[in-house]
């Protein structure tokens, strides 16, 4: 082989390269833009995002049945929640949760569920004189369920629907601690901390001479049953919903939510654990009564915020499972 051929053969042979000292190849610099550019991306859109998206809308307002939806679980075990993000059909405004008015009507207390403390003392009032009680000392009632019982009485003595009292009211945590004892009775008493009648809204009404057993079947306690919605109050543990309520049958057993709630309440035949579940599952509905047009909203705080009717009257209650439900009407 001649000189010039030996120099031709040693420029096609394959440089071996040191990969110690190799640069990067170029899907190196592809990898990190992609990683760089989502993350900007996460953090961007999370600044643009919303606080909140309000309830559904709904293009008609809703007929109210006798019965709850067929394809409704009523079973004991929570369902998942889902929330329609659709923005509202009334104009809304955001407020601080802490600038709210809560009434707590629909506050849930159950076994999963306990009281979050006792009412303000401003908001309890004694039961004696305003209406017939079981003992005059130490028997008081939230102002609001005290009014509606106390109309209750009186549109039942129109009817010839006598010997109603108050047997129990207001009870703080100590004083059902002592009524549940061992919980031998559990299946009628709530454990301390779990009772509604810390709140103060509900009232076990009794009906003179006649006993907690025979109540149910009684004319009054048909009566009661039959008409306490009209008052805002609703039979808490009615039969037939022990695998929701966790209670026995208590015909003596009333809370107070408010006209409104009451009212659909009984049309659905809901009780209350079902009822605030329907609401959060809706997220927003509308109904018919007496000429008007009612708007129940459920609302979930997003960094201490909520959204509210704007320019109109509005009550609201926390439900004691982290959300805020709002009646307005029109």
């Amino acid at each position: 082989m001649n000189h010039d051929r030996y120099l031709q053969n040693q420029k096609r042979r394959p440089v071996k390269k040191n990969r110690r000292g190799c640069s990067p190849r170029p899907w190196t610099f592809v990898v990190l833009i992609l990683a760089l550019g989502i993350g900007i991306y996460t953090i961007v859109s999370g600044m643009n995002q919303p606080e909140f998206a309000p309830g559904p809308i709904l293009s008609s307002y809703e007929g109210i049945s006798d019965t709850p939806e067929e394809d409704y679980d009523t079973s004991e075990t929570e369902t998942e929640e889902v929330y329609n993000e659709a923005p509202l059909p009334l104009p809304m405004v955001s407020i601080s949760t802490r600038d709210i008015s809560n009434t707590g009507y629909l506050i849930l207390v159950n076994h999963q569920y306990p009281a979050t403390g006792n009412p303000d003392s401003s908001l309890l009032t004694a039961a004696w004189p305003t209406v017939a009680v079981s003992r005059v000392d130490d028997m008081y009632l939230h102002h609001s369920a005290l009014r509606a019982v106390s109309e209750m009485f009186a549109s039942a003595r129109t009817q010839d629907v006598t010997g109603l009292f108050v047997s129990s009211a207001f009870r703080d945590f100590y004083r059902q601690a002592y009524i549940f004892g061992d919980g031998s009775n559990s299946a009628y008493v709530m454990p301390p901390g779990h009772s509604e009648h810390q709140t103060g809204l509900a009232a076990d009404i009794l009906i003179a001479d006649i006993g907690m057993a025979e109540m149910a079947h009684s004319p009054q306690g048909r009566w009661m049953a039959d008409n306490s919605y009209r008052y805002g109050l609703i039979l808490r543990y009615p039969q037939g919903m022990e695998h929701v309520t966790g209670i026995n049958f208590e015909p003596w057993h009333f809370r107070y939510v408010g006209q409104i709630h009451a009212y659909y309440i009984m049309k659905r035949g809901f009780v209350l654990e079902e009822y605030i579940r329907y609401i959060h599952n809706q997220g927003h509905f509308s109904f018919e009564k007496n000429d008007e047009t009612h708007h129940i909203i459920f609302q979930l705080p997003q960094n201490g915020m909520i959204y509210v009717p704007y320019g109109r009257d509005f009550t609201i209650s926390a439900d004691n499972k982290g959300g805020y439900i709002i009646w307005t009407t029109e």
